[in-house]
């Protein structure tokens, strides 16, 4: 059985191409609903990159990809409609947690890597996740940590760490 990638998309700019951006969504989804299959926008070159359980709240696109999130995919949507974007995703199955930002044509990917995943382990007897001495309820909070981290690395390659 394959593993799904969560996606949260939020895509900015003009907002016609917001809107056309909002309605190619709802019609892919509209369109899996018919037809029970994965879906990808015509105009996307390639055969990967399909998406399902599109839904939507507020201005985020929720969906799932196999495995991994689809970046290539919302970059070719928004080039297309002149759009920037900020993704959210994660697969805890394959260790895969991150988040992406295409600003003005500049794609940022930041994700963790196993060796991140392998810094936390669950504690049986505390019934809890054991991070740098400390526990947490939850392993989502523990990975939002890091992520945060990595991006202060970035941003600061040459700063200190708490």
């Amino acid at each position: 059985m394959e593993n799904w990638c969560s996606n949260s998309v939020r895509f900015s700019g003009d907002p016609g191409a917001i809107h056309e951006i909002t309605w190619l969504f709802r019609a892919m989804s509209a369109l899996e609903k018919e037809t029970e299959q994965a879906q990808r926008p015509p105009f996307i070159a390639g055969k990967d990159g399909d998406i399902q359980n599109i839904d939507f709240f507020d201005s985020s696109i929720f969906f799932e990809t196999p495995s991994v999130p689809n970046i290539d995919l919302l970059v070719q949507i928004a080039d297309r409609y002149g759009a920037d974007f900020a993704l959210d995703y994660h697969e805890l199955g394959c260790s895969v947690f991150g988040e992406a930002d295409y600003v003005q044509g500049t794609l940022t990917d930041i994700r963790l890597g196993l060796e991140d995943f392998e810094q936390f382990s669950y504690d049986l007897q505390e019934q809890a996740y054991m991070y740098e001495g400390l526990y947490y309820d939850s392993d989502a909070e523990i990975l939002e940590i890091m992520l945060a981290i990595k991006k202060e690395q970035l941003d600061y390659p040459s700063g200190h760490r708490r």
